[in-house]
């Protein structure tokens, strides 16, 4: 019977060992990398639903206490930045390509209204109003200096005058 070298087959389970370590020790680490960035995707998200539900409340008050003046920013389908703290729509611009509400003391979010008058999908003489918030982050591929705001929470609402007959 020939003797088996043991020194030989222990140097080939150690390897094996620590192949299925490594293996095992990557695996933890690509799930808890991925935990965290739904963590934080889950929370900007979140963040922007309530940037969003803000710009909402602003634009419904608007309608309540000052209709024609709602009615007439949607004359010809306005776009407005809508910074944070803003209470008010402030003049129309041409771009919102810059952020304009803060997160952890830098500016992270794009928040803008679009104000169009409309008939489809509201009903009589209503203004659409649609509030969108942007973000970027390292998943966004962008290819200029330019950030590119990949992820967005959008909000459609139609307004109508209430005092109307």
């Amino acid at each position: 019977m020939k003797k088996i070298n043991q020194n030989g087959q222990s140097l080939v389970e150690a390897l094996i060992a620590l192949v299925v370590a490594t293996v095992v020790i990557s695996a933890m680490a690509v799930a808890a990398i991925t935990a965290v960035n739904n963590a934080d995707f889950s929370k900007y998200q979140n963040l922007a639903t309530q940037y969003a539900q803000q710009g909402m409340d602003l634009l419904r008050h608007k309608s309540q206490v000052n209709w024609t003046s709602l009615n007439d920013d949607a004359k010809d389908g306005k776009l407005y930045c809508l910074a944070q703290g803003d209470v008010d729509l402030g003049g129309s611009q041409p771009d919102c390509s810059f952020p304009n509400i803060m997160d952890h003391g830098k500016n992270f979010f794009v928040r803008k209204v679009e104000l169009i008058r409309s008939t489809y999908p509201c009903t009589g003489e209503s203004v659409l109003a649609t509030v969108t918030v942007s973000w970027t982050d390292g998943k966004c591929r962008t290819a200029s200096d330019t950030p590119n705001y990949c992820h967005n929470v959008i909000l459609n609402s139609c307004f109508a005058n209430i005092d109307a007959e």
